[in-house]
């Protein structure tokens, strides 16, 4: 059946509107991903999608590195001493890493991952800085602590034989027990190394065992005591080898002559610089004809049989050992030491 003119007409004039109709979605469609490619642009989504934008890693972002530790060799540290100290770094990125060290005191030398540290002269606490840096942007940084403190040395308050001071002499081949008593001021562990001129030594520690030699004549047994500073305190004593029995040297008596600065200290004496006293050794049977022999280390001394003068050096400061040597008309031998220590310091005393 075919359309009447006037129909014709109305779907031509219907057409256009229902064209428009369509055409407004598509254009707000339009405007739509245009405004979406302009803000996605801006703030990254497209490169979120790609895995390429800047809201995700990518090859070519960059690691700070990683300090894996800081340490000194050792954390015994005297004034003016020089410590090395070193950094482990690593990079991730395997970038090459530069260096930077300071320090609140004292200086650094060298700027690899291993230095030096030269400490100050004053005693505290001081910290070493470190910065490690891969040359494009990445930094890492720490700091290590160290303490600088002075370090007295062990004192050896008493060294002695099991024989005593009234018997300084042994057969050939005797065993001889000797003891060593020290103390730290600091608390430092202790060290101690013997050693002897003749015969042999067994055991360690502050004690050991003296197999004397077949020699006869004067020995010593010296010990050295040893802080975890390094710092040492040495003590010796004499010991007689003879065949047969000698004279018997009991003892000593000390007393000042020209000066107050002369006091006793543990098993031995303190006297000032220069000052001098006098020494009387107590030896059994001194009404035979003996022979006296004395020495000392430094100082001077001046002897009339068993009595001896002894006057001290005016330097350094430390210990000295007086020695005495009796021997009878068959050449049989004791012997026995006094030991004082020479102050430079008069308020010290």
């Amino acid at each position: 059946m075919s359309e009447t003119p006037e129909e014709q007409k109305e779907q031509q004039q219907s057409a256009p509107a229902g064209s428009r109709k369509k055409a407004g979605p598509v254009i707000a469609a339009v405007v739509v991903l245009a405004l979406a490619a302009i803000f996605g642009a801006q703030s990254g989504w497209f490169g979120a999608l790609s895995g390429k934008g800047d809201g995700s890693p990518t090859e070519d972002a960059n690691s700070r590195p990683v300090i894996a530790g800081l340490s000194a060799a050792t954390d015994r540290i005297m004034p003016l001493a020089i410590i090395p100290v070193s950094c482990d770094a690593v990079d991730p990125d395997g970038d090459v890493l530069v260096y930077s060290w300071s320090t609140s005191g004292g200086d650094i030398a060298g700027d690899e991952p291993d230095v030096q540290w030269h400490a100050p002269d004053t005693e505290g606490l001081y910290r070493v800085f470190i910065s490690v840096s891969d040359g494009l942007g990445g930094i890492a940084e720490s700091s290590l602590a160290l303490a600088v403190r002075t370090n007295n040395a062990p004192e050896i308050l008493v060294m002695e034989s099991e024989l005593g001071d009234d018997v300084g002499w042994v057969v050939p081949g005797a065993r001889v027990y000797i003891r060593c008593d020290a103390e730290d001021q600091d608390g430092d562990e202790m060290s101690y190394n013997w050693s002897a001129t003749e015969g042999e030594l067994f055991g360690q520690g502050p004690a050991v065992i003296w197999l004397a030699p077949a020699t006869l004549g004067l020995h010593w047994i010296t010990v050295e005591v040893e802080d975890t500073y390094g710092s040492v305190e040495e003590r010796a004593i004499p010991l007689t080898v003879n065949v047969s029995q000698p004279p018997a040297i009991l003892g000593f008596t000390l007393k000042a002559i020209d000066t107050d600065q002369f006091k006793p200290y543990g098993d031995s004496w303190r006297i000032f610089k220069e000052r001098s006293c006098a020494i009387q050794a107590l030896v059994e049977g001194g009404e035979t004809v003996y022979t006296y022999d004395w020495s000392s280390e430094l100082g001077a001394i001046t002897a009339d049989g068993p009595s001896a003068v002894w006057v001290a050096p005016a330097s350094p400061k430390g210990w000295v050992n007086i020695v005495l040597q009796v021997s009878d008309a068959h050449g049989n031998r004791s012997s026995a030491s006094v030991r004082i220590y020479v102050e430079t310091c008069p308020s010290c005393l």
